[in-house]
């Protein structure tokens, strides 16, 4: 007799289900038609649940680390900031995670009369050196960046005391405007020993904002660049024979074997070197900068190397790496985590660097009088961020960022570009632009809004606008225009309604409400001309336990504020609300903002 198999039932597997609870029905339906007979104890106590409870929770535990892991590595998904930073620099972008605050204050000076009594004495005419050191009253120190020759031509000139008589000034007031930067300059010394491929050094201090300058014990400098294979810079110097006034320097470009890349993470700061040695600078031509930057062909025309992929293989394994020395890094560092000021803050002079042109001819008494009487303050703002942009926040910024490619040509071009400016020259919080409709050239609006020193939007600074104007101008399209406004800031007032759950507490719940519509709202702020969606508001009031339900009708009433603490730009809120209360309209110039947690007011009804 012939025997004959009988062909089990197969299950088929499905792969979707990876919770604790799928996986589990699935194993118990798997061991159901498979085994029937061997095993039916499904009881919560028995063993056999047991170990389908520990098998489930292994499965489970591995499809959460797997999808976390599948997520971490696409940008759009990613969740964790750490991942997110370390994407975006692998992708080319490089995220401002030190922000340093920029602006401008006015020095005054002292400078006396003339023996005579009449006019001023111009001997006594004083520079302001950069690197003098200002203090706000939140403790933040600010950096002069620039030299300042206060002269009569200059200068803002106020007199400042006359003679016993009063009738014949003794000393003027000599005041001007200089740029400073957030932080102030520090230095660390590290010990190279022998030659290391790609050496790179961790610069312990988490709130570096910017190097300075990178110098060998042999007094080699060492220049930062975007990316080890970029070989040569370009320098200005001063034309010695001054052929034309209108140009105030000469671009030359200069060879640089010894560089180094700038890699950030969250809370680490990290310079890479080359892979190079101090024997190629010696037997290669590295200090030709004609092989650098042109190769002449006999043509009449050059083309542009960047694309060039032999470069790669002529660039002497990407620099040199320092070895046998010893390495003096110099950087700026905040010097508190708020490095904004508000108006009128910045008002003490801290280290001032003066310089008098023949100051062993002057009388030493005014020269040490002018000295210890020099003073600072601030007429606008310092912006910059106070804070370490979030996950959600990165990915907004950055995203567009890779498909502008350094230009802009698009409206998310521009935007990108706005915030990949460095942060040394300041931060923006929001951007957008426009198309000016009144103009018949291609002219664009970029409207602008910067976070203050008290976490709030605020409008940037003069000095701001001028950094980003020249940072756009090497990227826009030559038919562009710009002109560069000041967003406008509506504050915010909400007024709810809610009826609470039986047995709760109406000020406790009151001000659950408000802490956490002030959380949500305040979490990231809008973009410029986001419009403000009231049933977005219902829904975080709605997600507070306590909240039973939110009158339809007019549960919630959204009004404009301004005066006072608030923004001085008045909104009428009802003239731009959709007919059916969903939402309110907001102008393309001007970005919505709930300033204060007590601008929400609650009400329980019912």
């Amino acid at each position: 007799m012939k025997n004959t198999k009988i062909a089990k039932k197969v299950q088929e597997v499905d792969y979707t289900k990876t919770g604790f609870n799928e996986i589990k029905e699935g194993l118990v339906s798997y061991i159901k038609t498979h085994y029937p007979d061997t095993y039916k104890d499904f009881n919560q106590s028995s063993f056999g649940s047991m170990m389908l409870d520990l098998v489930s929770y292994v499965g489970d535990q591995l499809h959460y680390y797997l999808d976390h892991n599948a997520n971490e590595a696409i940008l759009p998904f990613t969740k964790d900031a750490e991942t997110t930073v370390q994407l975006l620099q692998s992708l080319g972008a490089n995220p401002e995670l030190n922000f340093s605050g920029t602006g401008m204050v006015d020095v005054q000076v002292l400078v006396p009369s003339l023996a005579t009594g009449v006019g001023i004495d111009g001997d006594y005419s004083i520079t302001v050196r950069s690197g003098t050191k200002f203090r706000s009253a939140g403790g933040a120190v600010f950096t002069q960046i620039k030299d300042a020759v206060l002269t009569q031509e200059n200068s803002q000139i106020l007199v400042h005391s006359t003679n016993a008589f009063g009738n014949t000034p003794e000393y003027y007031i000599f005041k001007t405007k200089v740029p400073v930067v957030s932080g102030e300059e520090k230095t660390f010394t590290v010990d190279i020993g022998d030659p290391k491929r790609f050496l790179q050094l961790e610069i312990p201090d988490p709130t570096i904002t910017e190097i300075l300058k990178v110098v060998d014990a042999n007094g080699n400098d060492y220049f930062q660049v975007n990316n080890l294979s970029e070989d040569t810079i370009y320098r200005p110097i001063v034309d010695p024979e001054g052929r034309d006034p209108n140009i105030k320097a000469i671009m030359k470009p200069t060879p640089i074997p010894r560089r180094f890349i700038v890699e950030k993470s969250l809370e680490r700061t990290f310079i890479t070197f080359g892979n190079g040695s101090e024997k190629n600078i010696k037997t290669n031509n590295f200090l030709e900068p004609k092989r650098k930057v042109f190769k002449f062909t006999g043509l009449d025309h050059t083309s542009t190397p960047s694309n060039d992929p032999v470069r790669l293989q002529s660039n002497h394994k990407l620099g040199v790496a320092p070895a046998n020395t010893t390495l003096t890094i110099t950087y700026r560092s905040n010097t508190v985590d708020n490095s904004n000021a508000a108006v009128g803050t910045v008002n003490q002079v801290v280290e001032p660097i003066l310089f008098f042109e023949n100051e062993n001819t002057l009388d030493q008494g005014k020269v040490t009088f002018i000295k210890d009487n020099v003073q600072v303050y601030n007429e606008e703002p310092i912006n910059g961020n106070i804070s370490i942009p979030s996950t959600e926040e990165l990915k907004r910024r950055y995203l567009g960022f890779f498909g502008a490619q350094g230009r802009a040509v698009t409206k998310q071009d521009y935007i990108s570009m706005v915030y990949a400016m460095p942060g040394i020259y300041g931060a923006f919080k929001r951007a957008s632009i426009l198309k000016d409709t009144n103009d018949l050239r291609r002219n664009l609006n970029l409207f602008l809004i910067a976070e203050g020193a008290d976490g709030k939007l605020q409008k940037p600074s003069n000095l701001m606008k001028q950094n980003l104007k020249t940072w756009l101008e090497s990227s826009k399209m030559i038919s562009d225009t710009l002109d560069l406004f000041d967003a406008n800031i509506i504050n915010l007032k909400i007024n709810f309604k809610v009826i609470l759950n039986n047995n709760t507490n109406p000020n406790t719940a009151i001000s659950d409400i408000k802490r956490r519509l002030f959380e949500e709202l305040t979490l990231i702020p809008p973009d410029i001309g986001e419009p403000i969606y009231i049933s977005e508001i219902m829904r975080i009031i709605q997600s507070v336990p306590e909240v039973a339900t939110v009158p339809t009708r007019d549960g919630v009433k959204v009004t404009s504020l301004s005066g006072g603490s608030h923004s001085d730009y008045n909104y009428e809120i009802d003239l731009n609300t959709s007919p059916d209360n969903n939402y309110i309209y907001i102008p393309d110039n001007s970005i919505w903002e709930v300033k204060f947690i007590d601008d929400i007011v609650g009400t329980v009804v019912g």
